[in-house]
C-alpha cells in the first residue's frame, strides 16, 4: 500500500520572499548571458570560478556570517532559499560550495582572528575555494596511508 505525504504550504517571511525574487532575477540574467546551461543536474559537479565570483558579488556566499568577516548577516532561511533556487536550476556552484558550507564555518568557529580576517572575506567574494578529502576506515587510499609512517608513505607515493 502506497501512502502519499503532503505538506501544508508555507508562507515565507517577507525577507525570504524578497531574497527568492532577487536570486531568481540573478539566475535569469546569468542564463540569458550564457553563463551556464540550466537543467544539467544540481550543479554540484560543475566548476565555474566566474559564476562563484558573481555569486559572491551578489552576497550569496557567506550569507549568515558576520559582516566583520565578509559575511552578510542574513538568516539561515534566506540562505536556504538561495541554495534551493541555485540547485533547482543546476547553477554551477561547485567551486565555492565546500568553502561556503563546510570550511568557512569551521574557520569562523575555530580559526585564529588573523586567519578569519584573511580567508573568510575571500570565500565570501567567491575567490577562495576548498577541497576536502574523506575516507572510510579500511578502504581506499586513506587506509594505505594510515598504515604507513611518513617515510614509508613518501617512498610509496614517490613523494
Amino acid at each position: 500500500m502506497t501512502q502519499t505525504i503532503s505538506f501544508d504550504p508555507v508562507d515565507l517571511p517577507p525577507a525570504a520572499e524578497a531574497m527568492r525574487t532577487r536570486v531568481r532575477d540573478f539566475i535569469h540574467r546569468e542564463i540569458d548571458a550564457g553563463t551556464f546551461e540550466p537543467g544539467l543536474g544540481p550543479g554540484l559537479n560543475r566548476h565555474s570560478p566566474e559564476f562563484s565570483r558573481k555569486c559572491g558579488a551578489e552576497g550569496f556566499i557567506g550569507m549568515t556570517w558576520p559582516k566583520a568577516f565578509g559575511g552578510h548577516e542574513r538568516s539561515f532561511l534566506e540562505r536556504y532559499v538561495v541554495t534551493e533556487e541555485l540547485l533547482a536550476v543546476g547553477a554551477p556552484v561547485w567551486a565555492h560550495w565546500v568553502a561556503d558550507r563546510q570550511s568557512g564555518p569551521v574557520l569562523l568557529r575555530y580559526a585564529r582572528e588573523e586567519i578569519r580576517r584573511d580567508i573568510l572575506p575571500r570565500i565570501a567574494r567567491g575567490e577562495c575555494y576548498f577541497c576536502i578529502g574523506m575516507s572510510e576506515p579500511d578502504s581506499g587510499f586513506g587506509s594505505v596511508c594510515g598504515a604507513l609512517d611518513g617515510a614509508q608513505a613518501r617512498r610509496r607515493l614517490a613523494y
